[in-house]
Formats: structure tokens, sequence, C-alpha cells
């Protein structure tokens, strides 16, 4: 089985045992060692809510902060991440691009995106992007050189 075959048949897998629903568009990514890749962060803008910051996140093999980014100020990465990750773009507008670059093996996992948003009197809320990437970084040649995506539609349940 090649590798994003794996990793989509593991998420898959993922996704039954937790009864986990996401509503969006999800893309496998296989990358070699040494390359970039572009991780899209877009919120579906939700009334007079702008988000003021943005949060990616490994959330599954090492769940980390990637980094933080608020309205019209440089990201705070983390360290592991410092020099190789690229943010272009501004959270208030509903979408941010994200390009890391000199991929790693331990790279690989699943990146969220989670905007934050002001409730006036109240604590702010995280709402989590409509895109998700599962990125797969391998050392030698891919098998499969191309992206796969899957939209998920908001009646669609994975079980």
């Amino acid at each position: 089985m090649t590798g994003i075959r794996y990793l989509a048949s593991l998420w898959i897998v993922v996704i039954t045992l937790n009864g986990f629903v996401f509503c969006g568009e999800v893309s496998f990514v296989e990358r070699l060692e040494g390359e970039s890749v572009l991780v899209p962060c877009h919120m579906e803008p939700r009334g007079s809510l702008r988000p003021f910051g943005l949060y990616l996140r490994r959330s599954w093999l090492r769940p980390t902060e990637v980094f933080f980014k608020y309205t019209q100020n440089d990201a705070f990465v983390n360290e592991s991440f410092r020099d190789r990750a690229t943010v272009s773009g501004d959270p208030s507008d509903h979408a941010v691009n994200v390009t890391i670059s000199q991929l790693r093996a331990a790279d690989t996992d699943r990146y969220i995106c989670e905007f934050m948003v002001e409730i006036v009197g109240s604590v702010d809320e995280k709402i989590q992007g409509s895109t998700e990437t599962f990125l797969h970084v391998t050392a030698g040649e891919p098998p499969f050189s191309h992206s796969i995506s899957l939209s998920l539609l908001p009646t669609q349940t994975i079980r």
C-alpha cells in the first residue's frame, strides 16, 4: 500500500474509533524530506465575528502548537519550526497560508487551524478552520507524488 493511501486509511480508522466528525476540506499530502508544503487555513465568515488570531496545531502524532499569529503582527513560531514556517495573509481576512519548508520525516502529522474570535463579555472562542492537512514526509522517493483532497459536507458523518 502506498504511503499516502496508508495515511488516508489510518486517518479513517482514527475517525471511526473516535467518532470524529469534520466538515470541510481534508488534504492528504506526501512530500520528500527537504521539500516544502503549503498549509491553507480558511474560516467561513460568521456574521460580524472577525478573527483576531490564528493557531496552527499538530494534532495527531505529536500534538503541539506550530505557531500563533495575532492580527497584523508577526507569528510566534514553535522552536522546531523556527526559520522553516512562513505565514502569509491575516487572520482577520479569514484566510492565512502557511508554508513549511525544509520538511523532516518528524513533521508527518495532522495539521489543523483554529481561528480566535472575541466574544464580548465571554471567553474568546476557538473556531476550527474549514481545512485540514494530513502531511506525510518520507526520506526516500514517494510512491505516490500527488495530493488527495476529500470534501466532507455538514450532512456527512464518517463512522
